[in-house]
Formats: C-alpha cells, sequence, structure tokens
C-alpha cells in the first residue's frame, strides 16, 4: 500500500467513527428526551404489587387518623395541599376528617395518572368500613391522589372530591 491509499484508508475509518458516535449521541439524547416527558394518560391500575403498596400507603394514613397523630398526618399530605389551604395540626382534621379506630379503609379502585421521572400519581377510590366484632358495613367512599416518589420511597396524600375523581377517570377534563 502505498502512503495516499493509507490516508485515504484512515479518513474513512475516521469519517465511519464519526458517523457511527453521532449516531449513538442522537439515539442516546433521543432516548433521555423520550424518558423525561410526563405521561398524562389515564390508566387502569393492574400491577397486583403496585395497588398493594397504594393500599399500605392509604392504610397507614388511616392509620394516623384514627390513631389522632395530627403531626404524622401532615408528613404524609401533599406538601402543596397543605401550603394551599394553609393546613396545620389544629385544623388538619377540618380537612381529612376524624375518623374513630374502628373505620379501615379499603382500596376500591386505582389509576395511574401521570408519571415523569420514576414519581407516579395515582386516582384513588377507597371504601370506608365500620368494623365491628362479627361484621363491617359500608360507610362512605373517599377519594384522593395518591403520589408514590420511588426516587425517595415516599408517599403523599390529597383528598379531593368525587366529581374531581370522576371527571379526570372519564376523561373530561383531559
Amino acid at each position: 500500500m502505498n502512503r495516499t491509499t493509507k490516508i485515504e484508508l484512515i479518513i474513512i475509518i475516521l469519517l465511519i467513527a464519526i458517523f457511527g458516535i453521532s449516531f449513538i449521541y442522537m439515539k442516546t439524547t433521543e432516548r433521555k428526551s423520550e424518558e423525561e416527558k410526563i405521561n398524562t394518560e389515564v390508566i387502569a391500575l393492574a400491577d397486583v404489587n403496585r395497588f398493594f403498596t397504594i393500599d399500605s400507603a392509604v392504610a397507614k394514613y388511616f392509620s394516623y387518623i384514627t390513631s389522632k397523630n395530627s403531626d404524622s398526618i401532615l408528613q404524609v399530605l401533599d406538601k402543596d395541599y397543605v401550603e394551599r389551604n394553609n393546613i396545620t395540626s389544629s385544623n388538619v382534621y377540618n380537612f381529612v376528617g376524624n375518623y374513630d379506630f374502628n373505620i379501615k379503609s379499603n382500596l376500591e379502585e386505582a389509576y395511574q395518572v401521570s408519571s415523569y421521572k420514576n414519581v407516579y400519581k395515582y386516582y384513588v377510590k377507597v371504601a370506608l368500613k365500620l368494623e365491628t366484632l362479627y361484621d363491617s358495613t359500608l360507610q362512605d367512599y373517599v377519594y384522593y391522589i395518591v403520589t408514590i416518589n420511588e426516587n425517595e420511597l415516599t408517599f403523599a396524600i390529597e383528598p379531593i372530591s368525587s366529581n374531581i375523581y370522576n371527571d379526570k377517570i372519564k376523561g373530561d377534563d383531559l
């Protein structure tokens, strides 16, 4: 091989390497931008593990309410909800309800409404049942937005009305 052929071969190899690196960079950037998009599609929850995670979060929230632990309730309430409504430990029960120890929560429905960087929001419908020694009686339904943050391994709860829940699930506000 003469010197000109070697130079041409080196230039061709460099061009192929540059195109290859450019292609990989573009695909990586495209994948990152897709991951960063907020998904706002309403999806009925089918993941059993996630269902029990949400049910456990709601049960913990209700245990704080029934044990009258206002500081813990404030810790799990959504921070924006607390600020919007000026909620304090002295008025928290005006916003979350005041339930007796024999009221038990039972997650009935859950819909994923958004996800972004391992933070998931769910609209949930919870049945409140009065439990006695021999049976349980449905008392009411309550509705919440439950936020699960997998990055920090935390959850937050925001009470909502049945109208807000139904509008979101039926797609009236999408």
